[in-house]
């Protein structure tokens, strides 16, 4: 989907409170004149609700790579997942808040997936900290931990718990004008999707057997390629605050790199030409995988 003029003049509209005040955050300041200003972008930004909505909902479902990534049979990598430590360095600005609550979002379903309850409810308690500082952990439902701890022995309960919490909060967010931090913790989620993919490529071991080794490669770089709608996704969602600020136009410029780096492979159309024999290799990925590896490891430092 693409943004009309309108609707990107309302997006950036929209992020003029926070320009106003701090990087994300509508409001807060005595000034009532920025408040009117505050009060008029939320106003215009709910005029595009309804485009805002449906380009969130585009944002691929977080549990979704993980599932795709266990069933290639790869062992389970712990070395992948952003520390718990860092989290509280994140609580000190919001767009780091946001984009850390998205890869954590990634690393719990990653967790959820590889059969491992218990440290995802750990790194959930984790995330809190984060959810705690957008005001949105009440949106992902007040009995959230409940379900969770009720869903431990059942891995797909469990995945679906953290879908619709994540669906939730995005749609918090929307109605709440706050389509900025909604779009920075889906950029999040898939950055951590895209590191955890490749990183388990890179990592696979040397020791298997060729063809249990190759089997393995091949469902984990399928899994890469597949990731370019997500890609997309983020591309569209990050469109409307291109050039508001440098956080914002930092994501939306490296990914956009990922799309052409993604369409330089050009999977598909060697996918169709060899009737299914064309596969990808380890080296293919060398460039994404850069792009990814920096701009994940600039986002677990903020």
């Amino acid at each position: 989907m693409t943004f009309s003029s309108k609707y990107k003049n309302l997006g950036k509209l929209a992020i003029v409170c926070g320009l106003a005040t701090t990087m994300f955050a509508c409001g807060g300041s005595a000034d009532s004149s920025k408040k009117e200003d505050a009060k008029a972008a939320i106003a215009a930004k709910k005029e595009a609700s309804v485009d805002f909505n449906i380009i969130l909902n585009n944002a691929p479902d977080p549990t979704s790579i993980p599932v795709l990534l266990e069933r290639s049979g790869a062992e389970f990598d712990a070395s992948l997942l952003n520390s718990k430590e860092n989290a509280k360095s994140y609580v000190l600005k919001d767009a780091s808040s946001a984009l850390n609550f998205g890869v954590y979002i990634s690393d719990i379903a990653y967790l959820s997936a590889s059969n491992k309850p218990q440290e995802a409810i750990d790194y959930f308690t984790t995330a809190k900290q984060l959810s705690d500082k957008l005001g949105i952990t009440n949106a992902m439902g007040k009995d959230l931990s409940d379900k969770l701890e009720t869903a431990l022995s059942d891995k797909d309960a469990m995945l679906k718990v953290i879908s619709e919490a994540e669906s939730k909060v995005k749609t918090f967010l929307n109605t709440n004008s706050q389509y900025d931090i909604a779009a920075l913790i889906v950029t999040g989620t898939t950055l951590e999707a895209l590191h955890i993919s490749l990183g388990l490529v890179q990592n696979a071991p040397k020791d298997l057997p060729s063809n249990v080794r190759n089997a393995v490669l091949v469902d984990l770089m399928t899994a890469v390629a597949n990731q370019r709608k997500s890609i997309d996704a983020i591309v569209e969602i990050l469109k409307p605050l291109e050039g508001t600020n440098n956080d914002t136009q930092k994501y939306y410029s490296e990914f956009v790199k990922l799309q052409k780096q993604f369409d330089a492979l050009k999977f598909d159309e060697k996918l169709k030409e060899n009737k299914g024999g064309y596969q990808l290799k380890a080296e293919d990925l060398k460039e994404i995988t850069a792009t990814v590896e920096k701009l994940r490891t600039a986002t677990v430092k903020l």
